[in-house]
Formats: C-alpha cells, sequence, structure tokens
C-alpha cells in the first residue's frame, strides 16, 4: 500500500522564523516561497537530494484552516505526504479499513484530485494517499 514518505507539512505561527531554523538545522534547498490565498496558508518548501521535501506552512487568516489547526493542536506536524504505487488501490484499501477520506470521490469513480486520510483517523494529524502535494 504505501512505500515511504514523500514530505512532511509543518504548521507553525511564523513562517519566516520556522523557514530559516530549518534550513539552518537541516539543510536542504528553499524550492519554493509562496502564499496560497486560496487556501489560506502560506509555504516554504526545502527539498532534499533523496526527492523528499518539508513543507512549512502558516495561516494568512484567524479563519484558515491551517489557524484552526494551530489553534486546536499548536505547531508541530500537520500532514504526512505517502508515496504509494497505486493511488486507487490504496484507496480502496483505505475504504475496506473504513477511515475517513477527504476529497474521496466514491468508489467507482475516478480519482481527480488530492485524496487525504482524516486527521481524527490519526490522532490530529492528516496523510496525503493519492497525489503529489503540487497538484
Amino acid at each position: 500500500m504505501f512505500n515511504g514518505i514523500r514530505g512532511v507539512f509543518i504548521r507553525v505561527n511564523d513562517i519566516e522564523h520556522a523557514t530559516e531554523k530549518y534550513l539552518k538545522t537541516f539543510g536542504g534547498k528553499l524550492t519554493q516561497r509562496h502564499k496560497f490565498d486560496d487556501l489560506g496558508f502560506d509555504t516554504s518548501v526545502i527539498e532534499y537530494e533523496n526527492d523528499t521535501f518539508i513543507e512549512i506552512i502558516s495561516p494568512l487568516s484567524d479563519t484558515s484552516p491551517v489557524q484552526k489547526a494551530l489553534d486546536k493542536f499548536g505547531e508541530g506536524v500537520h500532514l504526512i505526504a505517502w508515496n504509494n504505487d497505486d493511488p486507487a488501490q490504496t484507496v480502496n484499501q483505505l475504504r475496506a479499513m473504513s477511515l475517513r477520506l477527504i476529497n474521496d470521490p466514491g468508489e467507482g469513480n475516478p480519482i481527480t484530485q488530492q485524496i487525504f486520510i482524516h486527521p481524527k483517523e490519526l490522532n490530529g494529524m492528516m496523510a496525503l494517499v493519492s497525489g503529489t502535494p503540487t497538484d
């Protein structure tokens, strides 16, 4: 089903400070700084030579979903993006486990967007199981 971690998303209050700290501590290359106004968050992507990344996210407003997660869980791991060879099969296996999925189009329908395991299933952390983080 899963064959490794592609990347880790970390929610923070101060993206500038956190980006600087993660680069200094873990190295890597800052490959993206972008505000997603439609999604309500700011992001820094730090990539590594083994094709993995850390994405630091910070809310753009008090009503952002990231702000809601910060209020509820504090700073920390927000989401893990998992690699898998067959997203459709993986989603079917997760459905069979009766896990609550976000953006699941339902059995028999094509997967056309990112699919996540709901944070209530994973102790407050989401998991990206289908699609790439930049889809």
